[in-house]
């Protein structure tokens, strides 16, 4: 009890003594999930101005230099300035508290690589960041909320209390009192960054070696489904997931540990004391994983890997797989026995040409042995462009085989189909999987659209710049002026691809291999008929359910097709004579770029 009081007595200590410059300090207690949960955070305006620039190209300049520093091609490539003008703003920041100089800021340096004095391309100087500055890089723009909305959200935990308390086997621990601190705990205050909540969680089992034990249990029955990223925590995975229950991952909503003596309005108290015996029990030791001995896609003879679906049991699962059908089956969102990271490049190229010598099925499928299955000539795909680089192959495949292979039955099919036709054959292999064992297929979760970047200035500067000259490639846009400390085309990849997703401009197709890389804007027309297209139809094949086939386009789908083909060859076309009249500029280089 001493040691606990002389805890209370440092965190009172050090919320004194590292107060909060917008006064929403933390309470003097510990976080709920243990040290590092709650301490740092801090909201700022990234709008505002600082030291000439916005708060948020300052916040984004410091977080570069987190790890390692900052050096002055850091800063160029962070903000549009040149070497002067980094070399004034990281002095502005030496001066702000920011950063600390290198030592040897004033001293001359000569470059052995370049036999030069005050080499600017190999200069490796490093201002180091202050916990001022460490403090800024990770702030966040974040809004404080009222009032009305700090109520609503702790009306939510005290509802999730009473959930948990209606099952405290679930978790292994109960809540017992809620308690308002902090901030929210002054009624005055409208305005709050935090609602920050007193919590008395107690556990489930009054015996602590057994809560231990029930403890174990509860993680490795995670793990086995194939919650590994949170297994371990602090406290232990029940008292993880009752904080999860409680709060989520709020950003608002602060969790600390309750104490004696803590003052603050009551927002929930259970009456009832929920913690029960325990009977003593052996020492827990979980048990090893046991693979199987037989493959269950191709059926040879050996060590196979327990598979399973996400949620699903793993350590009870009937369907293994030896390690080449679980490269071919693409593990990345299932879960199986084992560390090893599967790569299935290679056992895709060595497979195609043993399967040629020797077929694993005297009938049927030479890799599986269904009986649905026809020998012909088949092509290497590839979903990036849909060339493939060895030559074709003449095998007996069903027709969920040859996607797992990256072969096509015909040449010339573009990467997008290719990838479809990919993706259609895991699904009916895992399927098939699924079905042979008699297991019943879990639903995939509901995954959220990939949210679109933000489109800033540079940009819609990006995209006038094509649309001046028509055609441009991200090597163009490097050596041009607009580059400025970004003279790396991969930069500008990254600039493109995001236009790329507001489908704002496209590939040059129609101007062979000299248009490779080049990229023009698109019209309204050619994105309407895009879209109508998707809508309609997406060519490619997909898993029925029974097996995998290219369904047919409905009536006005090739129409529509050919009246989008004609009006993106024309813009091709456009694009080029235009970059033809209109070259692309380029700046001055040095030695180094």
């Amino acid at each position: 009890m001493e040691g606990l009081e002389d805890l209370r007595g440092l965190l009172a200590e050090m919320a004194g003594r590292y107060a909060r410059e917008d006064g929403d300090s933390g309470p003097a207690l510990m976080a709920l999930g243990g040290i590092g949960r709650q301490e740092g955070e801090r909201v700022v305006d990234l709008d505002a101005p600082l030291l000439g620039h916005a708060t948020r190209e300052i916040r984004d300049l410091l977080k570069r230099g987190d790890s390692f520093g900052l050096h002055v091609r850091d800063a160029q490539r962070a903000v549009h300035l040149d070497r002067e003008g980094c070399l004034a703003l990281l002095a502005a920041l030496v001066g702000a508290g920011y950063l600390t100089a290198p030592e040897d800021l004033d001293q001359p340096r000569h470059c052995y690589n370049c036999r030069t004095e005050d080499c600017e391309y190999h200069d490796y100087r490093t201002w180091t960041l202050t916990p001022a500055g460490r403090s800024l890089a990770h702030a966040s723009g974040r809004k404080p909320s009222t009032r009305k909305n700090a109520d609503a959200l702790a009306a939510k935990v005290v509802k999730a209390a009473r959930a948990v308390n209606a099952d405290p086997d679930a978790t292994l621990w109960w809540v017992k009192e809620i308690r308002a601190v902090g901030a929210y705990a002054d009624p005055g205050r409208e305005s709050l960054l935090h609602v920050d909540l007193a919590v008395d969680l107690r556990p489930r089992l009054d015996d602590p070696r057994e809560q231990r034990k029930a403890e174990q249990r509860l993680r490795d029955a995670a793990r086995d489904r194939g919650e590994r990223q949170r297994v371990w925590d602090m406290v232990g995975y029940g008292h993880w997931r009752t904080r999860l229950a409680l709060a989520g991952r709020s950003k608002v909503v602060r969790l600390f540990g309750s104490a004696r003596g803590v003052e603050g309005r009551v927002l929930f108290e259970e009456e009832r004391d929920l913690a029960v015996s325990a009977k003593a029990t052996v020492p827990y030791q979980r048990s090893a994983d046991v693979p199987l001995t037989s493959c269950s896609w191709c059926g040879r003879q050996g060590e196979a890997a327990r598979v399973a679906q996400r949620g699903a049991p793993l350590a009870s699962s009937p369907v293994g797989l030896c390690e080449q059908c679980l490269s071919l089956g693409w593990a990345d969102d299932l879960q199986y026995q084992g560390s090893a990271e599967v790569w299935p490049w290679g056992a895709v190229r060595r497979l195609r040409t043993a399967l040629a010598e020797e077929p694993l099925h005297s009938s049927g499928c030479a890799l599986c042995g269904r009986e649905d299955a026809v020998e012909q000539l088949w092509w290497p795909g590839d979903h990036r462009d849909g060339s493939g680089g060895d030559d074709p192959v003449v095998l007996r495949l069903c027709d969920v085989c040859p996607g797992l292979l990256e072969l096509v039955d015909a040449p010339g099919r573009d990467g997008r189909w290719c990838a479809r036709h990919a993706h259609a054959c895991v699904v009916g292999m895992r399927a098939l999987l699924w079905r042979r064992a008699g297991v019943e297929e879990v639903p995939p979760s509901a995954r959220k659209a990939r949210k679109r970047p933000r489109l800033t200035a540079l940009h819609r500067d990006v995209l006038a710049r094509v649309d001046e000259h028509g055609a441009l490639s991200a090597v163009d846009l490097a050596r041009a002026p607009i580059s400025q400390g970004h003279q790396d085309s991969r930069w500008w990849m990254v600039r493109l691809a995001h236009l790329f997703d507001h489908r704002l401009i496209a590939e040059v197709r129609d101007g062979g291999e000299e248009a490779r890389g080049l990229v023009r804007a698109t019209s309204d027309l050619e994105r309407d008929l895009e879209a109508r297209l998707d809508a309609l139809h997406r060519s490619g094949p997909v898993w029925d359910g029974d097996r995998v086939l290219e369904p047919a386009p409905p009536a006005g789908w090739a129409e529509l097709r050919d009246e989008a083909g004609q009006e993106a060859a024309r813009l091709d076309q456009e694009a080029l004579r235009r970059r033809a009249d209109h070259p692309v500029p380029e700046a001055p280089r040095g030695r180094w770029g």
